[in-house]
């Protein structure tokens, strides 16, 4: 009998790999799981026979850029997607290119097959869904399904006893470390073998393989370069808004900036740069690798209550991983801005050359006072390429932290006027803010 199991370098490789992955219980996995089963439900809808070669490329094309562009973040999302286009050979062709970029409208009639089981049975997280499979339940919902569920049925009920739709997963995370010369018997046994000396139970193991695997996670993205990005990002916000300020004093030593080979070991408990007036600080690296995190910047000490709007904190974050690390912008403020100067606000910023803000009043409640938020998403993704120069991370972040600067700095001035009477556009703020950059990546 031949023995599959490999010698000590490549196995080493591959549990060195597998060590390496995201940690079981980080944020970015166990808080998102509406959007976990969004891509699971994705997954299993392009499983359904016939069989499709481009499966994994069809999931990967909706992880980088559907999702993130249509807005799924739930099972709920996808419905309303779905609802949107007829159950007709066009509408499901037509679903397909948005989702998948290719037409394949026998699996959008799975998909619409799937999130119609799910809804009805309740289901909005991978936690509940993987829970309710190992059921007597879940098969008996299958069986007074049958009907309706047709092929989709098959898999489900596969994906129940056997653990669902991990092994190409797997075994293409095993092949891309081990090398292609391995047979799929050999890389397989490795995995399990890996899941042992790891002390973890080998489905939980592939689950989270798969999902990483899914997103392409594990191949392009380098969390190292994704905290150096925000560390320079932070310290030049802090350089930006001291000097806009007049704060010149602002001591910026307190702001320590990785290297880039320090950044992978991260583990710092936040950074913070202080002024007499404003503090930046930042979330800890550990979170800015995977989870939502990002920079904030706020008052020293809270003013006192005034019958004026003003402007209150400034939030840079990013989305987890999991939901597609976007960039998001949002300024918080106090007191109540009138219909007529949200409307100013909004063409200001246009004029400026900046997208108008979503503006949203929250009323107050409990004697609080009224605040208001304004937000912006800037980019689709917080993608860190592993080829990516330090020196082109860096000038990213530059550029950010000055878009954000002048955000931040247009909105102080234009909610400080938010008391008086309307005037002509051109007099609502006095000056524009300074452009520092004649190459500024506008949001």
């Amino acid at each position: 009998m031949l023995d599959d199991s490999l010698t000590p370098e490549p196995f080493e490789r591959l549990l060195t790999a597998l060590l390496e992955l995201p940690p079981q219980q980080s944020h970015h996995e166990c808080g998102d799981g509406a959007a976990q089963l969004v891509l699971e439900v994705i997954d299993t809808a392009l499983h359904t026979p016939p069989a499709w070669p481009q499966r994994m490329a069809a999931v990967r094309y909706f992880c980088k850029h559907a999702r993130h562009r249509l807005g799924l973040g739930s099972l709920r999302d996808v419905q309303a997607l779905l609802e949107q286009y007829p159950q007709s050979g066009e509408g499901d062709a037509e679903v397909a290119r948005l989702l998948w970029n290719v037409e394949a409208r026998e699996h959008v009639r799975a998909l619409r097959v799937l999130v119609w089981f799910l809804a009805a049975h309740d289901i909005t997280e991978l936690v509940q869904w993987h829970a309710w499979m190992g059921t007597p339940g879940f098969e008996e919902a299958l069986r007074e399904s049958l009907d309706t569920l047709g092929a989709v049925a098959v898999v489900l009920l596969w994906q129940a006893k056997s653990g669902r739709t991990d092994h190409a997963w797997v075994l293409k995370f095993a092949r891309r470390m081990l090398g292609r010369s391995f047979s799929e018997g050999q890389a397989m046994l490795a995995f399990r073998d890996a899941a042992e000396a790891m002390g973890t139970p080998q489905l939980m193991l592939a689950r989270r393989v798969t999902h990483l695997e899914r997103a392409t996670m594990s191949i392009g993205d380098a969390p190292g370069l994704r905290v150096l990005w925000w560390q320079c990002m932070a310290e030049a916000l802090h350089m930006h808004i001291a000097q806009e300020l007049g704060n010149a004093d602002m001591d910026g030593t307190n702001h320590q900036t990785a290297d880039a080979a320090d950044t992978d070991q991260a583990t710092g408990s936040g950074t913070m740069a202080n002024s007499d007036e404003w503090r930046v600080e930042l979330s800890p690296a550990a979170a800015l690798r995977y989870a939502e995190a990002g920079v904030v910047l706020e008052p020293q000490a809270r003013a006192l209550r005034t019958d004026t709007p003003m402007a209150t904190a400034l939030r840079l974050r990013q989305k987890s991983w999991a939901q597609g690390l976007g960039l998001w912008v949002e300024i918080e403020g106090e007191g109540r801005l009138s219909a007529a100067h949200q409307a100013a606000i909004s063409e200001r910023f246009e004029a400026a050359g900046h997208k108008a803000p979503q503006l949203r009043q929250v009323n107050a409640t409990g004697g609080q006072r009224a605040t208001w938020l304004a937000t912006w998403r800037w980019e689709d993704a917080l993608w860190m390429s592993r080829d990516m120069a330090v020196a082109d991370v860096r000038r990213w972040a530059q550029d950010t932290a000055l878009n954000a600067a002048e955000h931040w700095l247009l909105m102080r001035g234009m909610v400080a006027l938010a008391g008086k009477p309307l005037e002509p556009a051109a007099e609502l703020v006095a000056s524009d803010v300074k452009r520092k950059a004649p190459n500024e990546k506008k949001s």
